[in-house]
């Protein structure tokens, strides 16, 4: 492995349950149909979806619950992951490093340089960034195209089903560290070459991986 791709909600950083309050606010406030708003972390579908929900534009969804995240943020209630930072600047000690997440643009890189991991990113893909996002491959594809690599080269780090399924199907290798509130199915996480509890317990995983070659379980 030449390079590590790190997703950032729930992977990095402490906010998928951010992002849910944010949601099932919007969805209250304005007048949401019933639907299940639990599989909205890790997939860029969220504007869509909440727009068809309540009867509303995507891009003011998209704005106005950016806005909100940001405001989290800036208020500190979107907070790196325990073993999270010491993960990812191992990771960078080695190799190159990017970020790829299915979240808005202004929002990850606002976070990115929020909590300090700028210097130690090479590159930062967004929602807006590709075609099509996760699990579609476009996050992942573009990240390898920026590392100037080869997708087969580079592992990627995720928590989610979507990010699983986008990562693999980009052709690279999969460190999950799954997500404890909504943990992928048992069929997604096969696709997962390497699994991990915490940030803390895969910074090992990532260590083997990048110094001895380590592809598969």
């Amino acid at each position: 492995m030449r390079a590590v791709v790190f997703d950032l909600d729930d992977t990095l950083v402490a906010s998928g349950h951010v992002w849910d309050r944010i949601w099932r606010d919007y969805h209250a406030r304005n007048g949401g149909r019933d639907g299940d708003l639990g599989d909205l972390v890790g997939s860029g579908d969220w504007a869509a979806f909440l727009a068809g929900a309540c009867g509303t534009d995507p891009a003011q969804v998209h704005a106005e619950c950016t806005e909100a995240a940001l405001a989290a943020l800036h208020e500190g209630r979107i907070a790196l992951l325990e073993g999270a930072y010491q993960l990812l600047t191992a990771a960078a000690l080695w190799v190159p490093v990017a970020v790829a997440s299915a979240a808005p643009h202004r929002y990850v890189h606002a976070a990115v340089t929020a909590l300090g991991l700028t210097g130690h990113v090479t590159a930062v893909i967004a929602d807006e960034d590709v075609p099509a996002s996760k699990p579609e491959p476009d996050a992942y594809l573009l990240a390898a195209e920026l590392l100037g690599l080869p997708p087969a080269e580079c592992l990627a780090v995720e928590d989610s089903t979507p990010g699983i399924r986008a990562a693999h199907a980009a052709g690279m290798t999969v460190l999950a560290i799954p997500n404890r509130l909504r943990p992928p199915a048992v069929d997604t996480l096969a696709l997962a070459a390497h699994q991990a509890g915490t940030a803390t317990a895969a910074l090992p995983v990532l260590t083997r991986i990048i110094a001895h070659g380590e592809v598969s379980v």
